[in-house]
């Protein structure tokens, strides 16, 4: 495995992670899942919402250590997240259809083994029609 290197932001790109991190916080946390779980709205995530975008607009720079903490967060995340979504999504949707697929003889790449010459399947010649006008 490649070890990420978290990009060093500058004033504009803090300030950019300030307020955007702050908007989503405040729009996950305090209107859509409250709303998708009928909750009353909750105020820490306006908090934080309020705290970021504060440091985001005065004093960007500020916000470099919780930039650092949350990219951590994120690649520590990733390497748990993208292992644990592939398996299931391999055990739940390609393992049953191979089985499925297995079970009634099919299969897609019409491998059989014979006393050919080739393996090779001819292809079919492209009705003179499809060229006359390609686009």
């Amino acid at each position: 495995m490649s070890d990420h290197v978290i990009p060093e932001l500058d004033r504009k790109g803090l300030r950019e992670f300030g307020l955007v991190t702050g908007a989503i916080v405040a729009g996950l946390f305090g209107l859509f899942f409250p709303w998708l779980l009928e909750r009353s709205l909750p105020v820490w995530p306006w908090v934080i919402c309020g705290v970021l975008g504060v440091f985001g607009l005065v004093a960007p720079m500020a916000l470099r250590p919780v930039y650092k903490i949350w990219m951590r967060f994120g690649l520590i995340m990733s390497k748990i997240m993208t292992p644990l979504v592939m398996s299931i999504v391999f055990y739940l949707v390609i393992t049953p259809t191979g089985l499925i697929r297995r079970a009634l003889a099919k299969d897609s790449l019409a491998r059989s083994f014979s006393d050919a010459d080739s393996y090779r399947v001819p292809s079919k010649k492209a009705p003179v029609e499809n060229l006359e006008k390609p686009y």
